[in-house]
């Protein structure tokens, strides 16, 4: 009688076991599904067209900001004339608007219009480079353009005691490139001494270091600032040597152009560093004893 019982007794406990996990295992489907999906729901997801498309929208801010910058043309419409230039073919298309100084109101400003010709204006060289040397810089990407494309346009400010500014900007298209890339060059011209003006003329001697880490303040402040900033960087002191002499003087404000991928990829940031003429004033040279700018 007692091995019968002693077998009813494991039969009673086995159905209990059996019993007790099924609910558990019907229990846990239901909260292991959820967890799935959380953890899928909440990993980070790269979308590359939604990043061109970000860079495009920056890209197109940051060129519309350069193109809608205000300058003096209108009131400067008798000593400068603008000129232009057009040629279109097969491989590549040319573009050019560019300055020249009114000889009829001075004969030796042909220093000026004599620097411009050889400088931007020798078609051949161009053809070649854009011909020859496709290299890209920045911003790769495989792919084939119809036409390259370079176009030069420029912006011009007066400034006191008979100097101006110029900056020249080039747009450049080259194949295999997703953006445009810009280049620049500025030139400041004195009308009375027919002669132009550089870094070393227009600031004090031993200003360099002073000046470089102006400029790196103002940058590493809009990098912390976020917004369009996100992929620049500060300029380097190497780089500062290259570029500085490539500033106008824009009325109260002291600019430094930068080309693209110097401190900022081509599709963010900024082309140029905006420097407040007040702010260095003790780092600004005078003219003939009287401030370039009052």
């Amino acid at each position: 009688m007692k091995p019968l019982i002693y077998c009813l007794s494991l039969l009673f406990v086995f159905a209990c076991n059996e019993k007790s996990k099924e609910p558990s295992e019907t229990q846990n489907r239901p909260t292991e599904q959820p967890i799935t999906t959380i953890q899928q729901d909440t990993l980070p997801v790269f979308s590359e067209i939604e990043l061109i498309k970000e860079q495009e929208k920056t890209k197109a801010i940051k060129k519309q900001k350069l193109l809608a910058a205000e300058d003096d043309k209108t009131q400067l419409q008798e000593l400068l004339i603008s000129k232009s230039f057009f040629k279109d073919e097969d491989q590549y298309t040319l573009e050019y608007r560019y300055p020249f100084l009114n000889e009829n109101i001075d004969p030796n400003y042909a220093t000026f219009n004599k620097y411009i010709k050889e400088n931007y204006l020798d078609i051949e060289k161009t053809e070649n480079e854009i011909l020859e040397d496709k290299e890209l810089i920045c911003d790769t990407l495989k792919i084939n353009r119809l036409k390259d494309k370079r176009s030069i346009d420029y912006k011009v400010y007066d400034i006191k005691n008979n100097l101006i500014s110029v900056v020249l900007y080039k747009e450049n298209y080259y194949s295999g490139m997703r953006y445009s890339t810009y280049l620049f060059d500025c030139i400041n011209f004195s009308l009375d001494k027919h002669d132009f003006v550089y870094f070393n003329d227009f600031f004090e001697d031993g200003s360099e270091k002073e000046m470089f880490n102006i400029i790196n303040k103002i940058i590493k402040e809009n990098i912390q600032s976020g917004e369009m900033y996100y992929d620049c960087w500060e300029l380097s002191e190497g780089d500062f040597k290259a570029y500085k002499n490539n500033f106008v003087v824009n009325h109260e404000n002291v600019e430094f152009y930068f080309d693209d991928c110097v401190i900022c990829p081509s599709y963010t940031g900024t082309y140029s560093i905006i420097i407040p003429v007040k702010e260095i004033l003790h780092l600004v040279k005078k003219f003939n004893n009287t401030p370039i700018i009052s």
